[in-house]
């Protein structure tokens, strides 16, 4: 098994410095990234990330694949992901807080896109939501935007952020309209009474049609859509995410293998729950894996490790667990590279 450990998160944006990193014991990681083959990459999401490694077009078209993982059928229109969210004016920043943040439930995603569907009935759009998190929108036509994944925009002042390109005037109306909608509704007024955020906004991202892909990887482990869709999609086969990276093993496949997992999102701030998220991953992922070269269930183990300003990849083989003189280095470390 050639395994690569893909993990969104893994570092924080720059300006956070090496307070998120310290006393953080991760003997297993740093091992990795000290005698792994490593190179800083560019800053990424995770959707970022995999479009590149699909090789689709900087525009992003995910939705379709995403809906695919979700369950859905794409057929031959295009898709956008019309994912619901909080936005709320900070001085002069409007910032956006994604599903994560809102506990939506499947009722209410219904009434609410009930509603979105009920407005744009004559514009030839329309709404559904096979997930509270993720809600999309499909039209006939091809779109010519630029738009921003929503995890690159949670956290952050969506001013500069909002769909552009060619057809970006249209959607923007059509998201201001939504936010009409969704700003009278009852259900959103029943949230407010019980303490909760509004949803009170979509965030399109991702317009693109569904079409065959050449898939990099022979299999992908993730609970994750996008990148189960983006598997079928390529003809790979998608499981679902093992426990961990013993149970991974245990499975035994050959080949080479794509695990997803996802750390809390750093833009909120979150301190406390990345830590403890990423003393699970040295436990649960990387100490298992690591130890796989040395007990040949794996033939080597590439790192993906993803972050907002910059990231890091490092493989390893058995051959480079030798490579004794390459000394561990504390995470904080790969994050002070330039």
């Amino acid at each position: 098994m050639n395994c690569h450990l893909l993990v969104s998160d893994l570092f924080w944006p720059t300006s956070a410095g090496n307070e998120p990193y310290s006393g953080l014991a991760l003997p297993a990681l740093e091992t990795l990234l000290a005698r792994g083959r490593g190179v800083r990459t560019a800053g990424a999401s995770l959707e970022r990330w995999l479009a590149s490694e699909y090789r689709l077009s900087e525009g992003l078209p995910l939705a379709p694949f995403s809906l695919r993982g979700d369950g859905g059928k794409p057929g031959g229109d295009c898709w956008m992901r019309a994912d619901p969210v909080h936005l709320k004016l900070h001085g002069e920043r409007l910032i956006l807080a994604d599903a994560s943040r809102l506990a939506v439930t499947a009722e209410e995603s219904r009434e609410f896109v009930a509603a979105l569907n009920s407005h744009f009935a004559g514009e030839g759009i329309s709404f559904i939501a096979p997930s509270p998190l993720r809600w999309y929108l499909q039209t006939a036509d091809a779109q010519r935007l630029r738009t921003t994944p929503t995890a690159e925009a949670a956290g952050r002042n969506v001013d500069a952020l909002l769909p552009g390109g060619d057809d970006g005037a249209r959607w923007r109306r059509v998201m201001n309209e939504a936010q009409m909608v969704l700003h009278q509704h009852p259900c959103n007024e029943a949230r407010e009474q019980r303490g909760q955020l509004a949803v009170n906004s979509v965030w399109l991202w991702g317009p693109g049609r569904d079409h065959s892909l050449t898939a990099p990887y022979e299999t992908l482990w993730a609970d994750h859509p996008l990148a189960a869709g983006l598997a079928a999609a390529g003809g790979a086969a998608a499981r679902p995410l093992p426990a961990s990276g013993e149970s991974l093993k245990e499975a035994r496949r050959s080949g080479t293998q794509l695990v997803v997992l996802s750390l809390p999102a750093t833009a909120y701030g979150d301190l406390a729950d990345w830590r403890d998220a990423v003393a699970m991953l040295e436990r649960l992922w990387i100490a298992p894996l690591v130890s796989g070269l040395r007990d040949a269930s794996l033939e080597s183990l590439t790192l993906h490790g993803l972050g907002p300003d910059f990231g890091y990849t490092s493989s390893l083989t058995a051959r480079d667990r030798l490579r004794f003189w390459r000394v561990r280095r504390p995470l904080h470390a790969y994050a002070a590279l330039t």
